[in-house]
């Protein structure tokens, strides 16, 4: 049963999603040959047996909704993606922007990236402490600088420099001090757009309790975040220490470039092996990815994992387990 607080705070921040996208297409549209193809995939984490976080999956189908109509209007993957995971990071319902968890020391520290599989182009933030979205600062490095990362206390300085919007210690919930802080997933996006563009990002608190300093794979490209035109775009959610070794959202890129696998086997192939690899479930979590026609993977090793689909012929669809609604 839907939460009605869940739903009023999903459909105000959905708003807010579908007016920033009204104001970005129309004067970054590209001009190309227009597919009916298109498509959307998100997560928002891991998920433990028996706890549905319906919540989250309500919020979830309300943004799809709105990318989907962005991108039948003509929306540019990139900009979907960075909407998709802002209006995630705004929600206070995952473990980025928001709501990211504190590390050992009791502050947040948020990372991103964000990459265009058309140009290759890539940017990423890491270490962040008052900046309230760092999927808008790695963007910002990724187009205002010559750069690829930015991080700690300099990095901020130089993103804040460049426009991204600051804000006080108060702003994170958990920056509160709760005796159990939430601990909700980190948040990721894929997309195709009608002209054939893929891109992704992925945005997060990072670790439960980390090493003040400590950085996972979300800011890393080719292990949390990659796309490339012509192949597919991927995000990673869960252990970050393994996501990074094995360059997973890198080798599921390359296992469809050099070895032809589909984007469903070349996924499933990348989570079993760092599944294999941990032990006690430390190599667990989940990818999501999409190819250039379309097809969506959303393999995971762990109990569950929160995702939602959109695409010109797929309504909006989340969900946490097997099913997805």
């Amino acid at each position: 049963m839907k939460k009605i607080n869940a739903v009023t705070v999903a459909s105000t921040l959905a708003m807010a999603f579908s007016t920033t996208l009204a104001a970005v297409s129309p004067a970054t549209a590209e001009t190309c040959d227009a597919q009916e193809t298109f498509g959307v995939i998100i997560h928002g984490g891991t998920a433990k047996a028996g706890n549905v976080p319906e919540a989250r999956l309500s919020f979830m189908r309300e943004i799809l909704t709105d990318a989907r109509a962005d991108l039948k209007r003509g929306a540019e993957a990139l900009d979907v993606v960075e909407a998709l995971v802002a209006t995630m990071e705004d929600s206070g319902l995952f473990n980025a922007g928001k709501a990211a968890i504190n590390n050992a020391g009791g502050f947040v520290e948020t990372d991103a990236s964000i990459m265009d599989g058309k140009t290759m182009k890539a940017g990423s933030v890491a270490s962040l402490k008052l900046v309230r979205n760092p999927i808008r600062a790695a963007r910002l490095v990724m187009d205002e600088t010559r750069h690829v990362m930015m991080v700690g206390d300099r990095g901020e300085a130089a993103v804040n420099d460049l426009g991204a919007e600051k804000v006080t210690a108060d702003y994170f919930v958990n920056n509160a001090h709760h005796d159990e802080p939430e601990k909700h997933g980190t948040v990721g996006a894929a997309v195709l757009d009608r002209c054939g563009n893929l891109a992704a990002g992925t945005s997060t608190g990072g670790y439960d309790a980390k090493i003040p300093g400590r950085v996972g794979d979300s800011p890393v490209i080719g292990a949390g975040t990659y796309a490339k035109n012509g192949i597919m775009a991927a995000s990673a959610t869960g252990h970050g220490e393994f996501f990074i070794r094995f360059t997973a959202t890198r080798a599921i890129a390359a296992r469809m470039e050099y070895g032809n696998a589909s984007v469903t086997d070349a996924a499933q192939a990348t989570i079993d092996e760092m599944a294999a690899a941990g032990e006690d479930g430390a190599g667990r979590g989940g990818l999501i990815a999409i190819d250039t026609e379309g097809n969506f993977a959303m393999p995971f090793s762990s109990d569950g994992m929160v995702r939602g689909i959109a695409s010109n012929t797929q309504a909006p669809v989340a969900g946490a387990f097997d099913e997805m609604e």
